[in-house]
């Protein structure tokens, strides 16, 4: 029954809605009485004219700016080539080979490692004596007489004595003398001389001794064998030039040369060569 009440009451709105819609409408009395039901519903309906104007309502227009689509292509990708299947058959093929692929080693640089050399410096040669020298010593020579009296020295003369030296080191040498005088001349002809000082040195002493002949003017063809001692010093300016000083003492037979000077000092100067 309800159902039925909602029915009629929305069919009656629905005729009320129409007619409002016209410009000149009417409202007669109605009732309606539904059988069989306690309710009753009653509409009354008057006529009466109206004039009511036509609204028209325009919307106001709305602008709506579509969304900007901005379109960005994807990354192509290149996947490569699948490895190819080689597929053995019957026959017994076989797949050609790959080709040769060259790997180029990252280069390998080593560094040397370095080598301290500590090289001993040798020390500066020492320059030897030239081998040949000649030698010029003027001086004087008389008779000694210390060994067979009073100690003296008389007769005094002058003398020239030369030389030549053949250097056979730095300490040893061959040497040979001769010494004139106004009554007798004398020929070291064999002798030896040995330096006593370094081999470096500047000023050299030495002593030396020799065979020795005589020869007398009161005796012209008599030759006295005999020998001598020196002892000097030499002073070495450079390779090739020098000076000496020297002191002989020469011993002969006594009956033969009772007058000849025993004890000769002389002092000079030489050159060297080689």
């Amino acid at each position: 029954m309800r159902t039925v009440q909602a029915a009629v009451v929305s069919a009656v709105l629905g005729l009320a809605a129409a007619a409002q819609a016209q410009v000149f409408f009417q409202e007669p009395g109605l009732s309606v009485s539904l059988f069989g039901s306690s309710s009753s519903l009653t509409f009354g309906f008057g006529v009466h004219r109206h004039h009511r104007p036509r609204v028209v309502v325009v919307p106001a227009p709305v602008y709506v700016q579509p969304p900007q689509v901005i379109y960005q292509q994807p990354p192509v990708v290149m996947a490569p080539p699948p490895p190819p299947v080689y597929v053995a058959s019957s026959q017994g093929y076989a797949p050609p080979p790959l080709p040769p692929v060259a790997v180029q080693p990252a280069p390998v640089i080593v560094a040397p490692t370095p080598v301290v050399v500590n090289r001993a410096v040798p020390a500066p040669a020492v320059e030897g004596p030239a081998l040949i020298a000649i030698k010029y010593t003027p001086g004087f020579s008389g008779l000694f007489t210390g060994f067979t009296g009073a100690p003296g020295f008389s007769t005094a003369r002058f003398t020239h004595s030369g030389g030549l030296e053949a250097r056979l080191g730095r300490w040893v040498a061959l040497r040979s003398d001769v010494e004139f005088r106004k009554d007798s001349r004398s020929y070291d002809v064999i002798g030896a001389k040995l330096w006593l000082a370094g081999a470096d040195w500047k000023l050299k002493p030495y002593v030396s001794a020799s065979l020795s002949g005589t020869v007398v003017d009161e005796r012209p063809n008599a030759l006295q064998i005999g020998v001598v001692g020196a002892a000097g010093l030499d002073i070495f300016f450079g390779k090739h030039f020098f000076l000496e000083a020297e002191v002989r003492y020469r011993s002969l037979p006594d009956a033969c040369c009772t007058n000849v000077p025993q004890l000769t000092a002389v002092a000079g100067a030489g050159v060297a060569f080689f």
